[in-house]
């Protein structure tokens, strides 16, 4: 009888590991697409806010003012850096290069804008058509 009684301990035992093993990956997998997602977003947000910036800083130039031009080109340096950081990371190479393209292209504009040149804008542009391209390139959530 007590033997009967260990081997139903056992069965109810197994069937409870196996119950919570099951609830627990059920429960991973949906918050390792939340992951995914959140860094989708990350991405684009990246991006999204390095293009405010160069976009402001060509507005900048539009008023003459340069200072400020220069120090929206370095912030927007920055983002394009950490933008292509977290590509690289994230296995992105190809969308990386051309992020980190963008960024040398706004630490010329950066440059130039602390030289009072308005060849600055260009480079600018450049660098936007760059994260442009970027942009369009992430893959989604759900790819």
């Amino acid at each position: 009888m007590t033997m009967q009684r260990a081997k139903t301990a056992g069965l109810v035992l197994l069937i409870a590991l196996t119950v919570l093993g099951a609830g627990y990956l059920w429960g991973a997998r949906g918050r390792w697409a939340a992951q995914e997602r959140l860094a989708v977003v990350q991405r684009q947000a990246w991006l999204s806010e390095t293009r405010r910036l160069a976009l402001a800083g060509q507005m900048a130039l539009t008023r003459l003012n340069f200072g400020e031009a220069a120090g929206l080109f370095e912030s927007a340096r920055a983002g394009a850096d950490a933008a292509a950081r977290a590509l690289e990371q994230d296995g992105l190479r190809e969308l990386a290069a051309e992020a980190a393209t963008a960024a040398q292209a706004l630490t010329e504009a950066r440059g130039l804008a602390a030289k009072l040149d308005q060849g600055s804008a260009g480079k600018a542009s450049d660098a936007l058509a760059m994260l442009d391209r970027a942009a369009v390139a992430l893959p989604s959530a759900g790819q």
